[in-house]
């Protein structure tokens, strides 16, 4: 009696494993489009995110660099500064030569860069950056910069 009753069971066991097996086989071919998924999507994901930062990361802070332009603005010329340097005075020698008798022969230097700078090369009467009589200051875009009796706008931007 008792083994007939475990032999249903046993049968319920085995009734199972076929049912298993169905449910089983959903799964199965379910498992492959996860693992694929996973290995489709997951690999572009991975990648975009690391592309992203990197085109506006690294790229990004070095190309405003080599892409900004420099000029200055004297009795509304416009001088391009194409060098790493500029240097201002009434020689001929100055890379932008300023005809007046307050400025010296090589009165001041504009350095570009981030950010840019300009120095007094040792000049008789010194230079006025936005209002203050220096040596040495740090230019931004719109600075006006005073020698002898001529004011130079300094301008940079992107692009």
């Amino acid at each position: 009696g008792p083994a007939a009753g475990r032999r249903p069971g046993a049968g319920g066991g085995y009734g199972y494993s076929p049912a298993a097996g169905s449910p089983g086989a959903p799964p199965m071919p379910a498992a492959p489009p996860p693992g694929g998924r996973p290995g489709g999507y997951g690999y572009p994901q991975p990648a975009q995110p690391a592309q992203r930062p990197g085109p506006s990361g690294p790229v990004g802070a070095s190309a405003p660099g080599s892409r900004t332009r420099y000029w200055v603005e004297i009795n509304g010329n416009r001088h391009q500064i194409s060098g790493a340097t500029l240097v201002l005075g009434r020689s001929t020698e100055a890379d932008v030569r300023i005809d007046d008798p307050g400025v010296s022969r090589r009165h001041c230097e504009i350095r570009t860069g981030t950010p840019s700078t300009i120095q007094d090369l040792g000049s008789t009467n010194g230079i006025v950056v936005d209002g203050q009589h220096t040596t040495r200051a740090t230019l931004r875009d719109g600075s006006r910069i005073v020698v002898g009796s001529t004011t130079i706008i300094y301008r940079q931007a992107e692009g």
